[in-house]
């Protein structure tokens, strides 16, 4: 590894971003379109419009835009773009907002609201205590238990197998060059037992190989041979030990069968349930069909939205909607080099959306100007579509999860004619009783 820069931590931050989505395919023309709104935006920023009510309008990150476009507080790494990071921590002061930028996902304007330094002792304890156990203090730790596994389980070295291991090892070994006998008969006998377990010479021998990666300058080779068998034998009392731990804490023991029991139940849920939700086409298909009423449209519009802070410029962009001039035409004439006057939104979008204006009538034709905090709104609803069945595909992913529940109900329930279940009443009213207290 070469160090080429060192740099401190940058703690974690809280922030506010503004996101239009990078088109998808290439298109040229809807990334210019995608440029030139986040340009737009940021415009109306500078013009001292409010950052939270933009991303609300425009922003297409939703898990964020409803809430004015904050997102959860962050640590270096913990997101899935860097540059992103790097914009985030590099505003300095709360209130700060960056130039538009672009990530792979798309274009961004971020809102700094507050910086935080390095974490406390405690918050960092867990970190720093993975950390030391990595350290060389921890060959303190290691020791200790070391002899306290050598006292819990005492082992007995046969000397002739020993004696024979030992000689089968040469000067080679500290050149990296030794090998194990191709022979290995003579070996395979008992070296040491622990408990129920036996360890033969070959295993030995096979560790000896494997440690010339590491090497040693001990020499003569038996003294070498000698400290490799106490590394080998402290090795295979943990090994032991950890593989008898359920044996010798019965409650690590109950824990380890629940995690056990956990993985086969997660198994049996994926096969019996999730995936076949997912793979199952004809009975998706057929659950859809039997439960359309479940996924159903509410009143949609077809609109253009026109937003300004300005009464006039609104106004203006009415004037124009009414004349039929599409929206690039609007902002192209009320927008200038240096200022956004008025800001466009077109789609569908349901009644109750964050994107439509309050009080929008739900039919077809120009609004009246609606005014909305510091806002002037006019909406232009070219058509009224009237609540109706999803299809499939629009509903898709609520359709699965309804229909991976139905499949858990239907297996449950086979369950339970399989097998049945006796309750300790007495024991139940127990438990209810202390749960209650």
């Amino acid at each position: 590894v070469k160090v080429n820069d060192i740099r401190d931590n940058r703690g974690e931050v809280n922030v506010a971003h503004i996101m239009i989505l990078k088109p998808v395919g290439g298109d040229a023309e809807a990334q210019a379109k995608a440029r030139n709104t986040i340009q737009d935006i940021y415009k109306k920023l500078q013009q001292g419009e409010s950052f939270a009510e933009l991303a609300k309008q425009f922003s297409d990150d939703k898990s964020s835009s409803t809430k004015g476009g904050n997102l959860n507080r962050f640590g270096s790494g913990q997101l899935s773009s860097e540059a992103f990071e790097n914009v985030a921590f590099g505003l300095k002061n709360p209130g700060d907002i960056s130039e538009p930028f672009e990530t792979e996902f798309g274009w961004h304007i971020v809102k700094l609201h507050a910086k935080h330094a390095l974490k406390t002792y405690d918050e960092l304890r867990p970190e720093i205590e993975a950390k030391v156990g990595k350290d060389e203090r921890s060959r303190l730790a290691a020791e200790s238990m070391n002899e306290k596994l050598r006292k819990q389980f005492p082992v007995r070295r046969e000397a002739k197998m020993y004696t024979a291991a030992t000689k089968a090892v040469t000067d080679k070994w500290y050149e990296g060059t030794w090998a194990m006998p191709e022979q290995t008969k003579a070996f395979d006998g008992k070296l040491f037992q622990i408990n129920d377990k036996v360890i033969s010479g070959t295993d030995f021998l096979r560790f000896v190989e494997g440690q010339q990666k590491i090497g040693s300058t001990i020499r003569p080779v038996a003294k070498l041979v000698d400290d490799l068998y106490q590394k080998f034998v402290d090795q295979q009392l943990n090994q032991y030990y950890n593989d008898n731990l359920e044996t010798q804490f019965p409650e690590f023991g109950n824990v380890m069968d629940e995690y056990r029991d956990g993985l086969l139940l997660f198994e049996l849920m994926e096969k019996e349930i999730w995936e076949k939700s997912k793979t199952d086409t004809v009975g998706l298909q057929k659950f859809y069909d039997l439960h359309k009423d479940r996924y159903q449209w509410k009143d949609r519009l077809d609109v253009i939205i026109a937003s300004s802070t300005q009464e006039k410029f609104i106004k203006q962009a009415q004037k124009m909607l009414k004349q039929g001039k599409t929206a690039d035409e609007i902002k192209s004439a009320i927008n200038t080099s240096d200022l956004v006057n008025v800001m466009t939104n077109s789609g569908v979008f349901e009644k109750g959306s964050e994107v439509l204006p309050k009080d929008v009538p739900f039919k077809e034709g120009m609004t009246d100007i609606i005014r909305q905090g510091e806002y002037y709104f006019v909406v232009k609803v070219n058509k009224v579509l009237p609540a109706g069945p999803k299809t499939l595909d629009e509903a898709r992913g609520r359709v699965i999860n309804d229909y991976q529940q139905s499949l858990e109900e239907n297996w449950v329930q086979e369950l339970r004619k399989e097998f049945s279940v006796n309750v300790d009443k007495k024991v139940f009213e127990k438990v209810k009783s202390e749960l209650k207290s």
